[in-house]
């Protein structure tokens, strides 16, 4: 079992397909089989240590990918309480970006967010400093399934005001829109 911490409430555990294989003895045990949710009390315990965030004391997230491979990458993202004045809108967009230096793993990841088209409101792409930026502009609705995916074959982009800057005055636009299916199809 290797656990990643990918930000501050954010952590990725994998588990090889041996490891699954020992762990999990049901076979196609479903997300929600009493040993499925056992094997995930485990891992989010082992995430919370390894971490440090405190999982326990939040509402989480949990999302199961399977690979090709038969390894099992379990994402668990923690949501700290809010107040419902402070909480957004439904209806407000989600903005994500990610740099890649490689220019199949950007391939790879568009591969992957084209499952997810009905999230993907927008995509451009940019080329800054020697490297590709994707930026996605999101349903509120599946924009943590692909933050994981663009997290998994990309470097986080931050799309504050200046990097939104820095993008328009010192990168390229390589697509203005589109850029997720026209990246596939180049």
């Amino acid at each position: 079992m290797t656990v990643h911490r990918l930000s501050a409430r954010s952590v990725k555990v994998i588990l090889s397909a041996e490891e699954l294989q020992f762990l999990v003895t049901e076979p196609d045990a479903a997300p929600d089989s009493p040993q499925m949710m056992r094997l995930l009390a485990v891992m989010l315990t082992q995430a919370e240590r390894v971490s440090g965030i405190p999982f326990s004391q939040m509402p989480v997230t949990v999302e199961l990918l399977r690979a090709q491979n038969g390894s099992l990458a379990v994402y668990f993202t923690a949501h700290p309480d809010q107040p419902e004045k402070l909480k957004r809108s439904r209806k407000d967009p989600v903005r994500l970006a990610a740099r890649f230096t490689d220019k199949e793993a950007l391939r790879e990841c568009c591969g992957q967010l084209r499952h997810h088209a009905e999230t993907v409101r927008s995509s451009i792409l940019c080329r800054y400093r020697g490297a590709f930026v994707l930026s996605l502009g999101l349903r509120r609705n599946g924009a943590q399934t692909v933050h994981h995916i663009l997290m998994e074959y990309g470097r986080p982009y931050r799309l504050s005001a200046l990097g939104k800057a820095r993008l328009t005055e010192y990168g390229e636009c390589i697509f203005d829109r589109d850029a997720v299916t026209r990246i596939l199809s180049s």
